[in-house]
């Protein structure tokens, strides 16, 4: 098959934004090698998949060679002061449910619970990967065990960071928000992925968490 460079850049951003049950997926035709023979692809959004965070691999795709084999020119030199990532989440909130019983634990508690725990569950691994291979100038803890890693000192034998790592995600709790200077947003209001009664309450998160956003996290890289 053709390689991906190729695929039409408006299909690629509207296949990576069809959330499954929310929006229709994209079908893109590719043409095998000798360009006589098409086959149908069904795209859907990447959030459903182990790179619901694609931070990490990001960096790899800059790094390694088989990315880029007709132009290893294009590869990407690794260093804290060489690749900055920065990873801009959607929102979370832990989804804790106090008093559940073993017996409600059914076949369909675990079709509803399960996709969004696996989601979850990816975009921490993704998130804590970068911050033990990178250098991690800003995010909040991960969890009580570890915190934010900002001070890591990452394996002993990999010889340095490889890329410098600003993680940023509004934590939609009342506490979260209450942090953010969103006290009046309603914490359900801005869970839900296709509500857009939430839009303006979106919009003062983003302003809250952009708020957090300071210019030490970027030095030693370029302004533009």
């Amino acid at each position: 098959m053709d390689d991906n460079l190729k695929l039409p850049l408006w299909q690629l951003v509207r296949a990576s934004t069809a959330a499954p049950t929310y929006f229709p997926p994209e079908i893109i035709l590719l043409k095998n090698a000798d360009k006589r023979q098409e086959k149908e692809f069904v795209f859907v959004d990447g959030g459903v998949t182990m790179y619901n965070n694609p931070a990490f691999q990001m960096f790899l795709m800059a790094t390694l060679n088989r990315y880029w084999p007709k132009a290893p020119g294009r590869r990407w030199k690794a260093g804290a002061e060489q690749i900055l990532v920065v990873s801009l989440g959607t929102g979370t909130a832990a989804n804790v449910r106090a008093g559940l019983d073993p017996d409600d634990m059914n076949l369909l508690y675990n079709a509803a619970t399960i996709p969004s725990a696996l989601m979850f569950a990816a975009q921490s691994e993704q998130d804590l990967l970068c911050r033990v291979f990178g250098k991690c100038v800003a995010g909040a803890p991960i969890d009580r065990e570890i915190g934010d890693l900002q001070a890591c000192a990452g394996p002993l034998e990999a010889g340095g960071k490889l890329f410098t790592y600003a993680r940023y995600d509004a934590e939609l709790t009342r506490e979260g928000l209450d942090r953010l200077g969103c006290p009046k947003v309603e914490p359900n209001t801005v869970r839900k992925l296709d509500s857009i009664a939430g839009i303006d309450d979106l919009w003062q998160v983003g302003v809250g968490l952009g708020k957090t956003i300071k210019p030490e996290h970027f030095e030693g890289f370029p302004a533009s």
